[in-house]
């Protein structure tokens, strides 16, 4: 709800024990009194602006309209600390209660007015297009003592009763000036005095414009700027006129645009006051070529011949576009009033074009005049049969008509030729080629054919690789020796459902198991790479069994969710029992390689993903976590045992005998060896626990 009627209405609540309503009907005229009680207006009061004064006691007026206090005023005869009169218009059905808290006999003076005195306004509420016009006026305080030191407090709200505009004046401030619009609401209160409060109209003196002549040439626009003066005119706008709009018309916001030679004056009158005026000419001047652009600079053409140049007059909206043809030389070369030039005789000539509006303005085509002819850039040529190569034909002149070029072979066993002069060899021999224009003396070329270079072999760049399903690896080969002739290679795949290859060497990995990708030469060599797609297979947290939930086989285990217990074969000469971790752990190990058979257990804790990636044996003098065997993982020898971090079991098996049984660690603490010196033979198998890389180096 409106601010400041919420500080009416809590005082209203405060109050309400000392209020009764009184049974004095007011009179209805223009100066009346009222005692105690509540009016209703439409009934006891008339509508309109009243002036309320206190003539006897101290009085509370409260004004009600729609169920809202909207006016609260105390009110004092003497008007020693509360001020003794107050302005309000009246709507029919607000209620007007009149009451006090200190004694019965109180005495309201009630005056209607017919319309505000504006040189002696007191205070009051005024509504804005009701009470008083909206517009711009001066508010000037003036006090009914000199001697007393008097202000008045002047608000200003808008409809939903947000601040405009407050001020506190003095009788000795200077006047302000108040603009208002309708819907606002006018406070004036807090002093004994009057206000003076005259409505402030500006009217135009005069006018100016941002420039002082103008000129424009056809179909061009341009804006004029009228400011009026002063700038507190109530009224700034203008209106706008041509004396003459066949020659330039004007716009409401000033945009002049020119319509034909000529001139005409615009004048600008003051909507505030029409007798205020400005004008200024405006010169209008026909649009005349600034350039002239030739579709060709130069041409060359045979005798006969006729050939349009297109001549452009820029800007487009030129009025006069007619261009002026002249030739250096007619015995060369003539040319008509539309450009159309024409071959009279072999030489040279300059054709002029100018434009004619502003003969300033010009351009020029160079004309070469001669016979027909037809070059071919080279003679001969030598080709491996099964090969192709270009020969490229020239006619001249340039511009000539009918430079389609017809190509033709003498001997298509030995060579062919095609419509742009691309030449196959076919078998060894010689053959002609003949080049034949229109109008022009044919021109021949010989070719020689040799017999083509046959493949003896070709070799793909990569033997094998390993490869994830989904993954994808560009294999490519080489064709010897390097001059043979036809270097095509065609790729095929053994097994479509492991990989796929595209013609241009590209692997895709399908699905687990092994592909042979073979490429072949047009004489039928061959060359190929194994790609070995490993069966992957991811396991969650729980007891499983190899050779039921996982095919027996050897794994590369790893995970990407954290850390958890690994157990797998446990009773067997297999045994893992580790942490498996995704990332860097002293406590834990990134990845355990084993074999599993049908039948072992598997149980993992902790993890929500462990992924089982079958591998191969593959010789390595550095091995991990996991359960490797002499002969296949590493070689046979001596060897002395390192690990470069951590701490972690190694044990080896000979059969049944026990060769190493070690606490293996990067840093010696009492309890742990910093290296293991041992001989292998063939068939030992070695388990490593809790150990990410485990280095043999051979004695």
């Amino acid at each position: 709800m409106k601010k400041i009627l919420v500080l009416f209405i809590a005082l209203a609540i405060v109050l309400q024990p000392f209020l009764f309503s009184g049974s004095v009907k007011a009179e209805v005229q223009n100066t009346y009194t009222l005692s105690q009680g509540t009016y209703t207006v439409g009934n006891e009061m008339m509508p309109g602006i009243h002036r309320f004064t206190a003539i006897n006691g101290d009085i509370e007026l409260r004004v009600t309209r729609d169920g809202e206090t909207f006016l609260y005023q105390s009110l004092e005869a003497e008007g020693n600390y509360e001020i003794s009169n107050y302005t309000v218009g009246l709507r029919d059905g607000d209620q007007v209660e009149v009451y006090s808290y200190y004694t019965d006999d109180i005495e309201l003076q009630v005056q209607k007015l017919s319309q505000l005195n504006f040189t002696n306004m007191t205070s009051g509420y005024y509504e804005i297009g009701k009470d008083i016009a909206a517009g711009t006026y001066t508010i000037d305080v003036q006090a009914d003592n000199p001697d007393y030191y008097d202000f008045t407090s002047v608000q200003l709200y808008d409809k939903d009763y947000n601040d405009k505009a407050s001020y506190s004046l003095t009788p000795d401030d200077q006047p302000v000036d108040l603009k208002v619009s309708n819907g606002d609401i006018l406070y004036i209160h807090n002093f004994s005095g009057t206000v003076s409060f005259k409505q402030k109209i500006l009217v135009p003196k005069s006018i100016s414009f941002n420039k002082t002549s103008l000129s424009l040439m056809v179909n061009r626009s341009e804006s004029i700027t009228a400011t009026v003066h002063p700038i507190t005119a109530v009224n700034r706008t203008v209106s706008w006129v041509s004396s003459d709009p066949s020659v330039a018309t004007i716009d409401s916001k000033g945009n002049v645009k020119a319509l034909k030679p000529g001139s005409t004056v615009i004048t600008a009158t003051a909507k505030g006051d029409s007798s205020i005026q400005k004008s200024i000419k405006v010169n209008v001047n026909a649009v005349l070529p600034t350039s002239l652009k030739l579709s060709k600079s130069k041409i060359g053409i045979v005798k006969n011949q006729t050939y349009n140049v297109v001549a452009t007059v820029n800007p487009s909206d030129v009025q006069d576009k007619s261009v002026i043809w002249s030739s250096s030389n007619t015995k060369v070369a003539t040319v008509d009033a539309k450009g159309n030039i024409k071959g009279v005789g072999y030489g040279s000539a300059t054709v002029v074009a100018k434009a004619k509006a502003n003969q300033n303005i010009h351009s020029k085509v160079t004309v070469t005049v001669s016979a027909k002819t037809v070059k071919l850039n080279k003679t001969a040529l030598t080709l491996t049969a099964g090969t192709s190569a270009a020969i490229a034909a020239t006619v001249s002149p340039t511009d000539s008509p009918d430079k389609t070029v017809t190509w033709k072979s003498s001997n298509t066993k030995i060579a062919t030729v095609n419509s742009k002069g691309s030449v196959t060899g076919k078998a060894k021999g010689t053959a002609t080629i003949t080049a034949t224009v229109k109008g022009a003396k044919s021109v021949t070329a010989k070719v020689t054919v040799k017999p083509p270079v046959l493949a003896k072999s070709i070799k793909v760049n990569k033997s094998s690789v390993t490869l994830a399903s989904g993954k994808s690896v560009t294999l490519s080969a080489t064709v010897s020796p390097s001059n043979t002739t036809n270097k095509n290679i065609k790729w095929k795949t053994s097994n479509t459902k492991v990989a796929k290859v595209d013609s241009k060497g590209k692997v895709t990995a399908v699905g687990a198991g092994t592909a042979k990708i073979t490429a072949t030469t047009s004489n039928g060599k061959t060359s190929s790479a194994t790609i070995n797609v490993p069966y992957v297979k991811s396991l969650s947290a729980g007891k499983w069994k190899g050779g039921t939930h996982l095919p027996a086989g050897r794994y590369r285990i790893t995970t990407d969710s954290g850390s958890g217990n690994l157990v797998i074969g446990m009773g067997t000469d297999r045994f893992v029992n580790e942490v498996l971790t995704s990332e860097d752990d002293e406590f834990a190990v990134r990845v355990v390689t084993t074999d599993i058979k049908a039948g072992d257990s598997i149980e993992i804790m902790g993890l929500y993903k462990v992924t089982f990636t079958k591998v191969t044996n593959v010789k390595s003098n550095t091995l991990h976590a996991g359960y490797w065997t002499v002969g296949k993982d590493i070689n046979e020898g001596t060897y002395r045992i390192t690990t470069p971090s951590g701490a972690g079991n190694l044990v080896v098996h000979r059969g049944y005998s026990l060769v190493v049984n070690e606490i293996l660690a990067a840093k010696s603490d009492g309890y742990s060896v910093t290296s293991v010196t041992v001989p292998l033979k063939k068939g030992d198998r070695i388990s490593i626990y809790g150990l990410n890389k485990v280095v043999f180096t051979k004695k």
